[in-house]
């Protein structure tokens, strides 16, 4: 399968729908996470500055003023949250973490004036607020150690573990989701090609098992619609052969009349159209594959016609296939047959082994099927002797053959060498293990 072909597949899809779901969610519950840490974070940490702001000025107000910066300096104690006289301000600063925004808004109502927040990063990440303190202002040094956020790291380790969980159920979700509808479209695939399926597991979900149980019981009937056809139609011109070998009989016993030729060549005619008829009806049978050597089965053929005082030329070549003999029988018979009777000599069969396939050719240097006529031609009943003669024939010679290569995996095309004539081309698979 293809790569642009297996993109546009229901499991791919499914599971991409899951996996987008799935990363979409993990990065919003991400984001909402730490939204809310930072937000509970800087709730805490304005409440400690408070409470800081608070006891500094119960004990700075007990103080005359000129001993309020000593005080303040022998309680410098790093580490721990500080009252700093301004000029102790710290050499470089930065500006706050986003945990520190919303305490810069609300400690600036809390104090009626605007609040600087910075960050030093010097030894230890340390918020320092400009806060007014009784009639002056102070540096507030908060260490940031207990208020800021741990790494992200773990969090996106587990998110990311998650993730691939979640990716692998999706997959096997979609898979089994998917799978009956594979395997109802390869019965589908048989039953196109003129085989009765297995009967589909009935699997998934509701909506896919109630396809799944109408297709199954749509290709029983099918198939026993089928095979009364089958019986009808070989019973029906089984019974007319007998008739017909009865009158074949009284008209060659007859004296010898200007119409007795004709009449015993109309008698053929409706022999062979009955033959056709059963034909046709058997190659709607399917029987085991076996395999077989196609080159063995062309001499048989060939040495029928040759018989009839047909010439075909036939270089022997081989190969193995897993076919049904008396099916590919009927399918060269037919092509040598219409060859014969719309076609002109030379005629030639050729078979041409490949990678993987061979290609069955039978040639005339007839004038062919018009291209507009060609997938005419294929379909049960549509004769074209407006086109290639007026004979008779019953129209079923080519849809035989197309039944059988459908029948045998193969592929058929009609071809116009550059020597010459009309070709009818037959591709068939070849057993893996052969030469």
């Amino acid at each position: 399968m293809s790569l642009a072909r297996f993109g546009g597949t229901l499991f791919l899809r499914l599971a991409a729908l899951v996996v987008l779901a799935v990363l979409a969610s993990q990065v919003f519950t991400l984001w909402l996470t730490e939204q809310q840490k930072s937000a509970l974070l800087a709730r805490q940490l304005y409440a400690q500055v408070l409470d800081t702001l608070a006891d500094y000025e119960e004990a700075l107000d007990r103080l005359p003023a000129a001993e309020r910066d000593a005080f303040l300096l022998r309680n410098n104690l790093p580490g721990l949250p500080r009252l700093l006289p301004l000029a102790q301000a710290p050499a470089q600063t930065f500006p706050a973490p986003a945990v520190a925004n919303p305490l810069q808004e609300w400690l600036s109502s809390a104090v009626g004036e605007p609040v600087s927040v910075r960050m030093s990063r010097a030894e230890r990440r340390e918020l320092w607020i400009k806060v007014p303190v009784l009639d002056s202002h102070y540096w507030l040094v908060m260490p940031l150690r207990r208020y800021l956020p741990p790494a992200l790291q773990p969090t996106l380790q587990a998110a990311g573990l998650v993730a691939l969980l979640s990716v692998l159920a999706a997959f096997a979700l979609a898979w089994r989701t998917t799978r009956p509808l594979s395997r109802l479209a390869n019965a589908a695939r048989h039953l196109e090609a003129g085989r009765m399926p297995q009967a589909v597991p009935v699997s998934g979900p509701r909506e896919v098992r109630d396809v799944i149980e109408r297709f199954n019981t749509m290709a029983l009937a099918l198939d026993k619609a089928a095979s009364e056809r089958r019986l009808m139609l070989a019973g029906l011109s089984h019974d007319l052969r007998t008739p017909l070998t009865r009158l074949k009989l009284a008209v060659e016993l007859q004296d010898d009349l200007g119409d007795k030729p004709g009449m015993l060549n109309d008698i053929d005619e409706l022999s062979r159209i009955v033959g056709q008829f059963i034909d046709f009806a058997r190659s709607e049978e399917t029987r085991p594959l076996t395999p077989l050597a196609l080159g063995e089965l062309v001499d048989n053929v060939l040495t029928k016609f040759r018989r009839d005082d047909m010439d075909v030329t036939w270089q022997r070549r081989d190969a193995t296939i897993n076919g049904d003999a008396l099916a590919l029988q009927r399918l060269l018979s037919n092509l040598l047959e219409n060859a014969r009777r719309y076609g002109r000599a030379p005629f030639s069969v050729s078979l041409q082994p490949g990678a993987g396939h061979c290609e069955l050719c039978v040639h005339d240097h007839g004038a062919g099927i018009a291209p507009e006529l060609q997938q005419a031609a294929l379909t049960p009943f549509e004769r074209l002797a407006a086109h290639r003669g007026s004979d008779g024939g019953s129209g079923l010679g080519l849809a035989i053959v197309s039944r059988v290569v459908a029948q045998h995996g193969g592929s058929l095309r009609f071809d116009y060498p550059p020597e010459g004539g009309f070709a009818v081309v037959i591709t068939l698979p070849v057993l893996a293990d052969a030469g």
